[in-house]
């Protein structure tokens, strides 16, 4: 009778892992059948990989090209698509402010309830604030805001990828515009509009009409709705850019936010990266920037149920950093078990 318990964890060991080995061999086999395995593996050679070393303080090839250019690039040559338009300090949400709205009248009290209700954030403020607005002066750590890149062998391409459905027009077109005012304009190959089914009026012919004046801007369709993951996977597969940078569709982007994640994918061409991500408060609007001497960093992680969380990153993590741009390794950057799963089939069948 004493051994029970010891036998209860033995048989429940080996019923979990039989359990996993058949999943896995179900799986795989399923995988040979399923297109998207199949569009990961041509994903996998439509991007061709970019190789370097970090060295120093910027990017370089082992063997550098004679034909590359010397130096650092400029700010001239990482300029971004649009410049923002001067900026209203008095306006709703300047600076990432936060939004004050007031005293509202029955009509807009019940149109900040409705976007609430549909969107989970205050669309009635998201409404009212600038497409184009800043998020203010670069407060970033010195190491950050410092950091340059090679021009040999070059940073490599990007096709920025979002996702959307039913989303509201405000706050798409400003994470599109945050992309445009920040994402060097040689680097930003496209950005992908991806429409996962949505039934709004405004982001069918109204939307295609208005990003025309984009010209680097494409919105693609599913026609019934299949998920964030497929709908990604059809921007990969329409994707120009050498690397994939997704994006949700109610973010705004920080100045030199793409610049270094750039880099690591040319150091590492298998590296998936995820920048540090700053928080919108959904109620208000307002953006908490980077400080330039944080006391603490979060980092993605899977628990064992699969579910994504945020933790404080260990003391020896931190302690392998040499400076504030050196990367933090984690186990997750927030993408779906399933896609986990898929590409982690996928590598292994390779």
């Amino acid at each position: 009778l004493r051994l029970l318990p010891l036998s209860l964890t033995v048989f429940s060991i080996l019923a979990v892992l039989a359990s996993f080995l058949f999943l896995l061999r179900y799986v795989m086999h399923y995988s040979r059948k399923s297109t998207p395995f199949q569009e990961l593996k041509d994903l996998r050679e439509k991007h061709r990989p970019v190789t370097g070393v970090m060295s120093g303080s910027g990017l370089r090839l082992e063997a550098p090209d004679p034909s590359c250019p010397p130096g650092f690039y400029s700010k001239e040559e990482l300029k971004p698509h649009l410049q923002r338009p001067r900026q209203n300090l008095r306006a709703p949400g300047a600076n990432g402010k936060a939004f004050v709205s007031g005293t509202l009248s029955f009509a807009e009290h019940l149109e900040k309830e409705a976007g609430m209700a549909k969107n989970q954030f205050n669309q009635f403020a998201s409404d009212r604030i600038s497409l184009h607005r800043s998020l203010g002066s670069d407060s970033r750590h010195p190491d950050c805001v410092e950091q340059r890149f090679w021009r040999c062998p070059g940073l490599p391409t990007t096709s920025v990828i979002i996702v959307f459905h039913n989303e509201a027009w405000s706050t798409l077109l400003r994470t599109v515009y945050s992309v445009l005012h920040t994402a060097p304009a040689a680097l930003l190959t496209e950005i992908l509009l991806v429409d996962d089914a949505s039934t709004d009026d405004h982001l069918k012919t109204r939307l295609e009409k208005y990003v025309q004046k984009l010209k680097i801007v494409r919105v693609l369709r599913q026609r019934e709705r299949k998920g964030l993951i497929t709908a990604r996977l059809l921007g990969a597969q329409a994707a120009r850019g050498e690397v994939l940078t997704f994006l949700d569709s109610h973010c705004e982007c920080f100045p030199g936010w793409l610049e270094p994640l750039l880099a690591r994918i040319a150091e590492n061409p298998t590296a998936v990266v995820s920048p540090n991500i700053a928080t919108i408060d959904r109620n208000n609007l307002k953006f908490s920037k980077p400080v330039d001497n944080p006391h603490f960093h979060n980092r993605g992680i899977f628990h064992w149920s699969l579910n994504f969380r945020w933790e404080t990153t260990p003391e020896k993590e931190e302690m392998r950093r040499r400076n504030e741009t050196y990367p933090i390794r984690c186990g997750s950057v927030g993408v779906s078990w399933r896609l986990f799963l898929v590409l982690w089939l996928d590598i292994f069948s390779a």
